[in-house]
């Protein structure tokens, strides 16, 4: 049985104008255990151009956030489910978006563990749901990640997988390849604005591919972070020494994988557009 409320016609994805799909920058997900109350909730927040999905059923709701990342999560806490996804919540995955709180109870203790929880709001029911719309814009706002064009290059089909998940479910667009002699043909289609990639692979190895895409003029300044499991601080000096940008360590926390992506390919972009200007 369907537990969400009466809101898969509403789960479409937009689409750019070259196929790549793109995430609603304004999708919020509403969980409480009551039917009613999420149903109305949902219904009430829809008015002030939000798309709203509404869920009383837990996993549903845990599957719903690893299937399509929200901006922006509504937690009615008051129940014994709703502690459960606030647990939920602070072990899950992808971080990238704001959790509010609702709640009837106004009590410090309860306001303090919010805070601790990292919620970015607390609304005591009967809600306000215009200033509850308010700061979810403002906190939407301040997690949004562009959507950057992220290439991903490793033999590890399981490391591709996960990476794909943790960047796409960021709002990044995501190619990932795992034979890196096919980097120049998927380059010149994709257009990439930072190159992710391993270390140690066959054929060719990250640095060797990090000089090929060097030796093209207009590749001179893309982004190219190196992902690793190796620790040898020379290793890892040559492979800064070929002109990459950084490099990371596995495993790596998601937060500090997104947040190191987004400051290099938002730099790259912000230069390209400078020298386009220019022109």
């Amino acid at each position: 049985m369907n537990n969400s409320s009466d809101t898969s016609n509403d789960q479409v994805d937009a689409n750019t104008d070259d196929g790549m799909q793109t995430r609603y920058h304004d999708l919020v997900y509403v969980y409480s255990a009551d039917p009613g109350f999420s149903q109305e909730f949902t219904t009430s927040l829809r008015f002030y151009d939000h798309e709203v999905l509404g869920f009383h059923d837990l996993e549903e709701f845990r599957s719903a956030i690893m299937v399509r990342a929200p901006a922006a999560v509504i937690l009615d806490i008051d129940s014994e489910s709703g502690q459960r996804a606030k647990k939920a919540m602070a072990s899950r995955v992808i971080t990238t978006f704001p959790a509010i709180y609702v709640s009837s109870h106004d009590n410090f203790n309860d306001r303090l563990c919010a805070v601790r929880e990292n919620a970015e709001g607390y609304f005591i029911k009967p809600v306000d749901i215009q200033a509850l719309s308010a700061r979810i814009d403002e906190k939407i706002a301040k997690h949004t990640v562009r959507g950057y064009r992220i290439l991903v290059v490793d033999d590890d089909e399981l490391f591709l997988t996960l990476f794909d998940a943790v960047l796409s479910s960021a709002g990044m667009h995501v190619k990932t390849i795992i034979d890196a002699t096919e980097i120049l043909d998927v380059m010149k289609k994709f257009k990439p604005e930072l190159v992710l990639t391993d270390l140690h692979m066959p054929q060719c190895n990250g640095i060797e591919m990090a000089k090929i895409i060097r030796q093209n003029n207009y590749y001179l300044d893309i982004p190219i972070v190196f992902l690793s499991s190796e620790t040898e601080i020379q290793m890892q000096l040559g492979a800064l020494e070929t002109g990459a940008d950084e490099f990371l360590t596995k495993p790596i926390d998601p937060e500090k994988l997104i947040s190191s992506i987004s400051v290099r390919a938002e730099r790259y972009r912000t230069l390209r557009k400078q020298r386009q200007m220019l022109i």
